[in-house]
């Protein structure tokens, strides 16, 4: 599996991810990793499991498009990560974390939180609707390097048995999204946000943390998968206290 990642993607506008952040990752013997992050409270942001379960320090990137010139920046020596007591790093299953910041997030116009899906909508699928992944991975598959500049991608949900032909393991807490003409999420991007734009609310709305692609490449049309948010709100509620009716 490789990890997640924007490549054919547009740049990000001025502000407008406001709840998307850049995590530095030192894991042991020195090794770095770098992931994206939703805000979804002052204190609290949403990551891939994946992405944090080693982590010996993080670097919180907030309120930036330029990947290194961030708003905010926390620096956390013992951060406090909560992983899902059911992720499994051999299936990909459950990839999903908590990070509660060990500062508040400043809220502006460029740092602010994300809603996360009422739990009324836990049966929503989101099949074929148009959603929004963002994130400095690496723009294309002969890139060695991460992105500077944050960068998005909107594409539609797939639906599970149409990801089911690409990955036969699909479970109903992933959610799929379309990559077609190469246009996907690529390393360097886990744990970052699939957005939902609800028109009855007229806002933004957390439906997936990326998780995974095809080895093969970011940009071969392969779905890029998500760990699905409604699959997880009694567990988020329970670690965060943040919860929507």
């Amino acid at each position: 599996m490789s990890h997640g990642r924007i490549s054919g993607g547009d740049l990000a506008a001025l502000n407008q991810f406001p709840y998307q952040v850049g995590l530095s990752i030192e894991e042991p013997r020195e090794m770095f990793c770098w992931c994206g992050a939703s805000l979804i409270s002052e204190w609290y942001l949403l990551t891939a499991a994946h992405c944090v379960e080693n982590a010996v320090s993080i670097t919180f990137y907030l309120g930036g498009e330029q990947r290194l010139s961030p708003r905010q920046l926390i620096r956390s020596s013992s951060p406090k990560v909560h992983l899902h007591a059911d992720w499994n790093s051999k299936t990909y299953e459950n990839d999903i974390a908590l990070i509660r910041l060990p500062e508040e997030a400043i809220f502006s116009s460029s740092i602010n939180s994300i809603r996360l899906p009422g739990l009324a909508s836990t049966k929503t699928s989101y099949d074929y609707i148009p959603a929004t992944t963002s994130g400095w991975g690496r723009t294309n598959d002969d890139s060695t390097a991460i992105s500077e500049n944050l960068r998005y991608v909107v594409s539609y949900v797939e639906s599970n048995e149409d990801c089911r032909y690409s990955y036969p393991n699909i479970k109903a807490t992933n959610i799929c999204m379309d990559t077609t003409g190469g246009r996907s999420t690529c390393t360097g991007d886990s744990g970052g946000p699939l957005v939902y734009r609800d028109p009855a609310q007229n806002t933004d709305i957390l439906i997936g943390i990326t998780s995974y692609g095809k080895k093969t490449g970011c940009t071969k049309g392969y779905p890029a998968v998500f760990t699905r948010v409604t699959s997880y709100l009694d567990w988020i509620q329970e670690v965060s206290g943040v919860v929507y009716p």
